[in-house]
This record gives structure tokens, C-alpha cells and sequence, in this order.
């Protein structure tokens, strides 16, 4: 289209010499006039066709492609994941996830159904299975993942190449869709590559691909940090095949010279640097909290985060410039806290969002690139309009009521009502803002807590009134608690990190420092507000266009 522009506007020029010198400037400049909004209209339309495609790499195609091939394996004591490489059902995954005794398999894809599966091959020294599902004439598989034949191709000759991953988290159930990932090759030979393709409990046996969307290997192993992550490269897998008979199935594709390699933009740069503001406390220089500029002078943050007490803090681009703030709304299911700056020379410059004509964050998928954090860092959209599973919340208290009022009994040191100090014998008046009369109050007001939230105790000690604030805790014993912690390779994680709805979930590494920040995509569009790192493969954030019916009072 850009190649017409120029040969369009030659010809029309040529035809105004044929026309009344006095009507020749007022036609010459409306065609001026036509060329540019051609111009600028075509800029747009490139933007929007290459946003999440580079070098001919479509990253939302190859996410569906991806997603619908990953599967999830159930033995009788192990979850897994494994990757679809032929139309006839054939499966790969580890041999560590199926044992010596399993000889079928419950297999489920990514749009929900389950299958019987056979285990047709296992070798336990290279780590590698097979397993056979078979479809029924009116059921169809989805597009496999062709193998990459040799390893050594372009794609892996570039220094640290990017590498998408996907499986299955074992922490959600069967039957959620399979989770994507970005990342680059940091080492490799030939029995194993290293990539920082986030990896978590339940992933073994998925799939990693390279841009083009070619299996190059199997998710192995978890490492310590986050940038180790062990895969079995290809080649390993036919290896372990030849063993068990000839798999024509595996037998691979050609290299593929498909690169890619997503940079943050100018415009990305700049709208990460305006939308970022930090919270400060008396005397410290480092922020303890992001947030992000909404309008010039409104910010939100990640309220389950922000101390109570807000007298003294700061917020700003930086700390010198830090002013004081006023809280003015919350929401608690969201986590979010609004703040209104007193005096503030730093977001001037800071438009309204979401920006007037540009369209919301639902245009975003699966697939789509996305930057957060200071350093600009990259990531994959994995899930929109995600719901992560709300959990109960618990106070670590026993409660009684006699003569019509509540007293505490037991406390347990390691909850909420523990860390705010309660005593056994305290009558509990107050829980957050709400009176309590019975223990059904008691509950009401805990459901809309989450492990993580901050809650405000007040109570009755010896005829005097005191108030009291703990945080809640997930259960000692929860899933949630033992797999994030105890095995020390999910790093910090933000307290809490459950409980929300129609969230975006993508794998920028970000800390739980920078909750609260903005999320930015390809085209330096602000598209969400970062609010919890859920796992370690997971961060979560508000879509920026759930904030537009609370802006309307603070817009200018």
C-alpha cells in the first residue's frame, strides 16, 4: 500500500496541471492533505498488523498452535505434561512421570476432553515416553508439532534465541488450559538445553518450540533460580525411539530460518517511564512499592501492600520529588488502592488512560508481547480474562461467644491474629469496618478477604479499646503454601496472589516490588496494572480498561 502512496499522489499532481491555475493550489493541497492521512493511516495499519509478529514470526498462531497440542498425563501418582506430534494421537513426554507400572494413561487436551492413552514406549536412562491416544471417527485431534530436525539450525546458532514453552501447572486442576511462556536458550549440548523458560511442578514433558513453532525439546527439570530450566533436546528423544522400534512419526522437518527477537520500542521506553510511580518511606531511598499514573495527579497500587498508616509516605517519580497522597477509594476483590497526589510536578506530562480513540486491553490474546518493570523486561501473554481460584481465609484464632459477645480463645501464632497480637480473653468488637454481632458476621467479613490482605482488629483488653492489624496467611498444610515455599525454587512471591477475576496472566519477570506497575504492550500502549506474582512461571494484572468508569471523576 505504502508503495501506491507516492505514485498515487505523482498522479493526481499531473492531473491538476491540467485544471485552472486559480483552483490548481486549493486541489494541490487538499491532495497534500490526503497523502498524509493515507500516510498516517497506513503507519497505523502496519502497527496493528506486525504488533506480536516479527520477521514472519506470528506469536499468537504459534500460541494456539502450541496450547492445542500440549496435553496434560494423570497416572495414579504423578501429574505431567506432553506434546501431540502426530495426527494419529502420539504423544511424548517424560519418564519420570510415568512409571514402570503404568500401562495406561489419562490424557486431556486443552479444550477439555480426555482420553484413554496406552503407554507405547518408556525409557527410563534418557528420560523419554511415549504414549498412544486414539480419537473416535467423529472426534479430531489438534494440529501436532512437527519436530525440528536439526537442532544446530539457524534458530540455534544465534546467540541466546528465544524459545516459547507450555504445560501444565500442577497446582490447577485438569481441564484448564496449559500455560505459555517466553524465554532464550542460555546453554546447550547435546543432551541437554538450558533456557529460562520458566518452568513449575507439572511441566515435564511439555513442549518447548522455537519461533517458527518446531519441537526442539521436552521440559526435564526445575532448577534453583528462575533463568535455569532443563530441557531434553530432540535428538535425545529419537534416540531413546530407536530403542523401541522405528517411530516414523518423529522423524522431523527441516531447519527453519524464522528469528525473532522483541526489543522494547522507543514508545515502550516512554510509556513505561511515564506510567511508573514509587512509594517511599521517611528516610529510605529505595521505593518499597510501584504504582502506576492513571491521570496527572491519581495513582494506583497494589493495596494489600500499602501500609495502613499512609501519613508519612511519599509518592513520585523518584525520591526527591516523592509528595505526599490522600487515599481515595479501594478495591478489595482487585486489590487495588487509589491515591490522590497533593502537589506534584512529576506526571504533567502524564495523559489520561486509557488514552482518548485508542482501543481497550481486550484486544489483547494469547500470544501477544507484552513489557514491565524498569528494566523494560519482555514477556508472552499466557491467559485473558483469567479467573485464579479464590481461597478461604483464615484469622488463626478460636472463637466463642458468651452473653452475647465474642472472645477470643486461641490464638495461633503464625496467622493473622497472631501477627496482630491477640490475647486470649480479648472481646472482638470490630473486624475491618464491620461490627460484629455473631459468628456469621465473623465470616461475612472474611469472605471478602484473601491470604495476603491486611486486616484491621479491634478489640476489648482489660476495659480498654485497642485496634490491631495482621495479615493473613494460607493454611500451613495448603498446597499453595508447600509448593511455593518449602521447595525454595519459586522465589518471592507477593502475599496475595489469589482471589481475582478477568485478570490478564503473562510471565514478565517481575518482583513483588513491582506490583502495582504498568504493563505495556508492543505498540506502547498502557494495557494493564501488574498485581501479583502468582507462581513462578506467573504474574497477573488489571485490565487497564476496568479502570475507566472509576477515572471518569479524576479525568482532566
Amino acid at each position: 500500500m505504502s508503495v501506491l502512496i507516492p505514485c498515487f499522489s505523482s498522479g493526481c499532481f499531473s492531473l491538476c496541471r491540467l485544471l485552472p491555475r486559480r483552483n490548481r493550489r486549493r486541489i494541490v493541497s487538499l491532495l497534500g492533505l490526503l497523502a498524509v492521512l493515507t500516510l498516517s493511516f497506513v503507519v497505523q495499519f502496519r502497527q496493528c498488523v506486525s504488533q506480536d509478529t516479527d520477521s514472519g514470526v506470528n506469536t499468537r498462531h504459534l500460541a494456539a498452535t502450541l496450547r492445542a497440542a500440549t496435553v496434560r498425563i494423570e497416572t495414579p501418582n504423578d501429574l505431567c505434561s506432553g506434546v501431540l506430534v502426530s495426527s494419529n494421537g502420539l504423544i511424548l513426554s517424560v519418564a519420570h512421570g510415568v512409571t514402570a507400572a503404568d500401562r495406561t494413561v489419562s490424557v486431556f487436551l486443552h479444550d477439555g476432553r480426555s482420553f484413554k492413552g496406552r503407554v507405547r514406549f518408556r525409557n527410563a536412562d534418557l528420560d523419554v515416553a511415549a504414549i498412544q491416544i486414539t480419537a473416535g471417527p467423529d472426534e479430531r485431534l489438534p494440529q501436532p508439532i512437527a519436530l525440528q530436525r536439526d537442532i544446530s539450525g539457524p534458530s540455534v546458532r544465534e546467540q541466546r534465541p528465544i524459545v516459547f514453552a507450555c504445560g501444565y501447572p500442577a497446582r490447577e486442576s485438569s481441564g484448564q488450559s496449559p500455560v505459555l511462556r517466553m524465554g532464550r536458550i542460555e546453554v546447550q549440548d547435546r543432551n541437554a538445553i538450558r533456557s529460562s523458560c520458566v518452568l513449575t511442578a507439572g511441566d515435564s514433558g511439555g513442549p518447548l518450540v522455537n519461533p517458527a513453532g518446531r519441537l526442539i525439546g521436552l521440559h526435564r527439570r526445575i532448577g534453583l533460580r528462575r533463568q535455569v530450566n532443563v530441557h531434553i533436546p530432540v535428538s535425545v528423544v529419537r534416540a531413546a525411539a530407536s530403542r523401541h522400534g522405528e517411530l516414523t512419526e518423529l522423524k522431523g522437518v527441516a531447519s527453519s530460518t524464522a528469528r525473532f527477537d522483541p526489543r522494547p520500542s522507543d514508545q515502550v521506553l516512554r510509556e513505561l517511564r511515564l506510567r511508573t510511580a514509587w512509594f517511599y518511606t521517611p528516610g529510605e531511598a529505595d521505593p518499597f512499592l510501584a504504582g502506576t499514573w492513571l491521570t496527572s495527579s491519581l495513582v494506583t497500587t497494589k493495596l494489600s501492600e500499602l501500609p495502613t498508616e499512609i501519613e508519612m509516605l511519599t509518592c513520585g517519580r523518584a525520591g526527591e520529588t516523592a509528595v505526599r497522597f490522600t487515599k481515595v477509594a479501594v478495591d478489595r476483590q482487585l486489590d487495588l488502592v487509589f491515591v490522590k497526589l497533593h502537589e506534584s510536578a512529576d506526571a504533567t506530562d502524564v495523559p489520561t488512560v486509557p488514552p482518548i480513540g485508542v482501543p481497550d486491553s481486550t484486544d489483547l490474546s494469547v500470544g501477544s508481547i507484552v513489557f514491565g518493570g524498569s528494566e523494560a523486561s519482555p514477556g508472552v501473554v499466557a491467559r485473558t480474562a483469567h479467573r485464579e481460584i479464590a481461597v478461604v481465609a483464615r484469622l488463626g484464632v478460636e472463637l466463642l461467644i458468651q452473653s452475647g459477645n465474642i472472645y477470643v480463645e486461641k490464638v495461633n501464632p503464625l496467622d493473622a491474629a497472631g501477627d496482630a497480637e491477640l490475647l486470649p480473653g480479648d472481646r472482638l468488637v470490630k473486624l475491618g469496618d464491620a461490627d460484629l454481632k455473631d459468628l456469621d458476621d465473623v465470616a461475612d467479613v472474611l469472605s471478602n478477604y484473601q491470604p495476603g490482605d491486611r486486616v484491621i482488629f479491634d478489640v476489648e483488653r482489660n476495659e480498654q479499646k485497642l485496634q490491631r492489624i495482621g495479615r493473613l496467611t494460607f493454611p500451613a498444610d495448603s498446597m499453595l503454601q508447600r509448593e511455593n515455599f518449602l521447595d525454595g525454587r519459586a522465589g518471592e512471591l507477593s502475599r496475595r496472589r489469589t482471589g481475582f477475576r478477568s485478570v490478564i496472566q503473562h510471565d514478565v519477570n517481575l518482583s513483588p516490588l513491582q506490583m502495582g506497575g504498568p504493563l505495556v504492550d508492543r505498540r506502547g500502549r498502557c494495557v494493564g496494572v501488574n498485581i501479583a506474582r502468582r507462581g513462578r512461571e506467573s504474574v497477573l494484572a488489571i485490565p487497564i480498561d476496568r479502570f475507566s468508569g472509576f477515572l471518569t471523576p479524576f479525568a482532566r
